[in-house]
């Protein structure tokens, strides 16, 4: 790696360190939504708790819903969790490590903008292109404004999967194609629903790329990509897949969240409750929407400038992509892309459209790179090609102290001990009556519902019961915790059987009379081991091609 290069990344470092710098000197997590700023933190602390008592992959949150608990990671995707989880190491802190992990996710993302860029121009330009993704309004307003969580996290993938392909498809070597399936395969486990908005612009790159480079034939590269990247991620995708049916994971768009409520226009913020995220950040969006088009506008009549120079050719047809890109993310923030989110599939579980504003500014950054080109032979414009630079860094970083300034903060002490979920439903078993649960979070964990006895908690962790039984005749035992597949009950070391109570879900054993220990874990249904074996089978054959391809390519070198 070059030296300017180092210099380039440090920077990159240093600026994303500015931006974050409250977050990471205050103990407390930035956001304007108390809901969802308790949720993260609940996933965050129990994810973390679970993997200390040595569950290498925890899906069940014992906390949730009052204490019955909740099989949350088999919905939500882990590798944001697991960063987390990394940074707690050194800070003892979740609050912490979860903006230590947004800090990162900023800097590697304005790196992949970076290296993406690199690409079609010169360093400098990168350089001045990555600055303008770390400053930028609206990322800062995600992470300061907003407070989401994976989403930010998995802004990371976005750069090298398109970097990786536009290798791939250029030079051909299929050691990319492998490098991209990975990326996806990162982005699927950080967040799903960026993955599959990704995706659509991914498809579009790769055809793109094979008709401007007359290469029909690595078209292929998309069913490879895909596949490279499922298979990856087969530990989480393919439980999902399966057991959502044993999940109420229609609830959440039912409860509120139709993508319709929360278009530009027509603009139907009163449809929502007063107060809460889209009515009271309407304005807000609706000025992005504005400058997103400002800016596409500005930079296009650059591009258009830029595309009598013949060295410029292709990158003249590269951007055209990218504002085609842009704007057709924004189309979909108006009515008139309804048909669209009606009729393709899985379109309407995005739930909220302005998702596709992170594709547009993605987009929107690369477009700035052809602002900030200058052609050697134009010298009577540069400063005032200066001037235009550093004018938009200034406005930036104006609005930029704006946010940070005055952003809303839960301190620590209001988020642990954790806020348990129990806004919704969607990550509840199938058949429950919410109306009819216990909602006394200090009541027993143990109840006998007939006869009597005596029985002692020896361990209750999060996939995890022991419980020692004294009783004189045969008795039901009500466990608080949802059953769900995968819960296993050991009787004296002998597998028993586990019944449902009707109405609440709860877990009911039937104990013989006499002394018993009786364990309950939370283990793998036969979909999660298997995927977890294809998970690694295909990363132990990724390295291995990966191998194959690095001694063919040395082999070629060397002849």
């Amino acid at each position: 790696m070059k030296y300017s290069t180092l210099f380039s990344i440090s920077l990159l470092f240093l600026l994303s360190l500015f931006i974050m710098f409250r977050q990471l000197i205050i103990p407390g997590y930035f956001s304007c939504i108390i809901q969802d700023t308790f949720d993260y933190t609940n996933w965050a602390w129990q994810f973390t708790e679970a993997l200390r008592e040595g569950i290498i992959y925890p899906r069940w949150l014992s906390l949730n819903y009052w204490g019955y608990g909740s099989p949350f990671f088999i919905i939500y995707p882990p590798l944001a969790f697991y960063l987390v989880a990394f940074f707690n190491i050194f800070t003892d802190s979740v609050i912490l490590a979860m903006n230590l992990s947004k800090f990162t996710a900023l800097f590697f993302a304005g790196t992949g903008i970076f290296f993406f860029v690199k690409e079609f121009y010169s360093e400098k330009i990168a350089l001045f292109t990555a600055i303008f993704y770390i400053l930028f309004p609206y990322n800062i307003f995600g992470l300061y404004y907003s407070g989401t969580f994976g989403s930010i996290i998995s802004l990371i993938w976005f750069a090298p999967i398109l970097l990786f392909l536009h290798r791939y498809i250029t030079y051909g070597q299929y050691n990319y194609i492998i490098y991209a399936g990975v990326c996806y395969g990162g982005l699927i486990l950080t967040h799903l629903i960026n993955a599959y908005i990704f995706s659509f612009v991914m498809i579009s790159f790769i055809i793109f790329m094979c008709i401007i480079q007359n290469t029909p034939k690595k078209l292929f590269a998309i069913p490879l990509i895909i596949a490279v990247g499922l298979l990856i991620s087969a530990f989480y995708v393919l439980p999902l897949i399966y057991e959502k049916q044993f999940l109420n994971t229609e609830t959440f768009i039912e409860e509120g969240f139709y993508f319709a409520n929360f278009f530009i226009l027509p603009n139907l913020t009163d449809k929502l409750p007063v107060g809460s995220y889209w009515p009271v950040y309407y304005n807000i969006h609706l000025f992005y929407f504005c400058l997103f088009l400002v800016l596409i506008t500005m930079f296009s009549i650059r591009i258009l400038n830029l595309r009598a120079i013949k060295a410029m050719e292709n990158l003249y047809i590269m951007n055209i992509f990218f504002v085609c890109i842009a704007l057709f993310s924004m189309v979909l923030l108006f009515g008139i892309s309804s048909f669209i989110w009606d009729h393709i599939p899985f379109f309407k579980y995005i739930e909220f459209p302005y998702r596709w504003l992170n594709i547009t500014t993605f987009s929107t950054v690369f477009l700035s790179a052809a602002g900030f080109f200058l052609p050697n032979n134009v010298y009577k414009t540069k400063r005032r090609h200066n001037m235009f630079i550093a004018s938009l860094f200034l406005i930036l970083l104006l609005l930029n102290y704006k946010y940070i300034s005055s952003a809303n903060m839960f301190t620590e002490q209001e988020l642990i001990p954790i806020k348990p979920v129990t806004s919704n439903t969607m990550h509840m078993p199938l058949g429950i009556d919410i109306d009819k649960l216990d909602k006394n979070e200090n009541k027993e964990k143990i109840a006998l519902l007939n006869g009597k006895g005596n029985f002692d908690v020896i361990l209750w962790r999060s996939a995890e019961r022991i419980i020692e039984i004294s009783v004189q005749h045969s008795v039901t035992l009500r466990i608080r915790t949802f059953n769900f597949p995968g819960w296993k009950a050991y009787m004296d070391g002998v597998p028993t059987e586990i019944m449902t109570e009707e109405f609440t879900g709860a877990i009911l054993i039937n104990v013989p009379k006499g002394k018993h220990r009786l364990v309950i874990k939370f283990e793998d249904t036969p979909v999660r081991y298997y995927s977890k074996v294809i998970s690694l089978v295909s990363l132990l054959g990724i390295v291995f091609m990966l191998a194959l391809c690095k001694k063919k390519m040395k082999y070629e070198d060397e002849k």
